[in-house]
């Protein structure tokens, strides 16, 4: 099995007879209608505001780089959406956060989603990176994730 470091430096696989099989293409997903989904964090060890629980609507458009398919695609959107969706109404915390207990001791626990980097827009961006990278199909040669946190702030490779 190819792993996706292995995948991101292959070259591109020989198109069939016809051409299309196999050809380079780049999927866009979300970029002219971003994918949005509402998500709490917090940043503990910041000094300001964004140490207090609060919530953001992400914007979050992915770009999609690999070779078609014999069904015709790079990837399939609903894979893609459904990786996203995951943190939709779900509460972002760092490993070891004391909120996280709280969660749970509350009966919420099910609502939160543990990282083991900051909850900021770029961890963001490069853990859905990688998360859909080992997701989507062996044919698949990168993944790039803009997460928009709000007008004034944008993360990610590509803009």
């Amino acid at each position: 099995m190819t792993t996706p470091d292995e995948r991101r430096d292959t070259d591109p696989a020989t198109p069939t007879d016809d051409g299309v099989v196999g050809r380079r293409r780049v999927l866009h997903v979300g970029r002219d209608r971003p994918i949005r989904i509402s998500t709490g964090h917090r940043i503990r060890h910041h000094d300001g505001k964004c140490s207090r629980p609060h919530g953001h609507n992400y914007d979050i458009a992915v770009t999609v780089a690999g070779q078609l398919t014999e069904e015709g695609w790079i990837a399939d959107k609903g894979d893609i959406t459904d990786v996203i969706d995951e943190w939709d109404h779900m509460f972002l915390l760092e490993e070891g956060d004391p909120l996280i207990e709280a969660f749970e001791s509350s009966g919420d626990g099910d609502a939160v989603v543990v990282l083991n980097h900051p909850p900021t827009a770029e961890v963001m961006s490069a853990l859905l990176e990688e998360r859909l990278l080992s997701e989507l199909g062996s044919n698949v040669t990168g993944v790039d994730v803009t997460v928009k946190e709000t007008g004034q702030l944008c993360a990610g490779v590509t803009q």
